[in-house]
């Protein structure tokens, strides 16, 4: 009737994905952490599959050579909203080693999966440990301690990979995602400068920096689902652009859903910045 494939649960694979958020006013994003002075940015997105406006973007983040803060929230819009409601918040903030990314925390909390949800997660000798779950879910296969080493949250990898792309103009790395749940594999590839993709809902820009991905989710699988898809590789691509003070930016980001198709994230207006 509206867009059966689209359930509760591919709504959270494509926030999830894509680690940043949709709310009505800027988040301040990690004013608390340490005494960096770098400036706030605030992008906007809009989320659309196969052209069908399913969520509004916008998070605000603070990003240096040394840490990030991020603050993030996914709503979906008032007319898909009636059909499958997201309204989720997230915060992440951590450390850079050189390239490398060294997570503290990420805590994500609203209303998913027809639940109200809260969730929190701490890093312990680069491991990431849960502190809470709410609702606790028993009926997922576990994800040990050991295969959980050296993941980190989604948001963390986004600000790790914008992190490298502003240090190098570059992105290459394998990586790995745990939100608590699930144990998601991402393979990361640059491609270089490339012009933007015409077409669709909306465009923005003319050219830049493409990454290539790969992600496959490998542990967390619930007990009575069918692996058979959900094991499917799903690749995408990010490009990003130089626009003004904000530096690199995350402009496009397409993904290849094995039941959805393709899922297209395109930056809303020009990035703002605040003290």
């Amino acid at each position: 009737m509206f867009f059966p494939g689209l359930k509760s649960s591919a709504v959270r694979r494509i926030a999830c994905a894509l680690g940043i958020a949709v709310m009505t006013a800027v988040i301040p994003a990690s004013q608390s952490y340490g005494q960096s002075t770098s400036p706030q940015t605030a992008v906007r997105y809009r989320v659309f599959v196969h052209s069908l406006h399913v969520m509004d973007i916008q998070a605000s983040y603070r990003l240096s050579d040394q840490q990030y803060g991020i603050a993030a929230h996914v709503k979906t819009t008032p007319l898909f909203g009636l059909f499958m409601k997201t309204d989720l918040s997230m915060q992440a903030q951590g450390r850079f080693e050189g390239q490398e990314v060294d997570p503290d925390h990420f805590e994500t909390e609203g209303w998913s999966r027809r639940q109200q949800r809260h969730a929190r997660i701490v890093y312990k000798d680069q491991t990431p440990e849960v502190t809470l779950l709410d609702p606790r879910e028993t009926d997922r296969e576990p994800v040990t301690q050991e295969e959980r080493k050296g993941a980190m949250d989604v948001l963390a990898m986004l600000m790790g990979l914008l992190h490298q792309a502003r240090l190098t103009h570059s992105c290459q790395g394998q990586e790995k995602i745990f939100d608590g749940l699930r144990l998601t594999t991402l393979s990361i590839q640059s491609v270089g400068e490339q012009k933007l993709p015409s077409g669709g809902p909306l465009d923005w820009g003319e050219a830049g920096l493409r990454c290539n991905f790969v992600g496959q989710q490998i542990k967390g699988f619930k007990f009575t689902s069918d692996k058979s898809k959900l094991h499917n590789p799903q690749p995408g691509r990010v490009w990003f652009e130089k626009i003004g003070a904000a530096g690199l930016v995350a402009v496009r980001i397409e993904l290849d859903h094995p039941k959805l198709g393709r899922i297209s994230v395109l930056l809303d207006g020009a990035p703002n910045q605040y003290p």
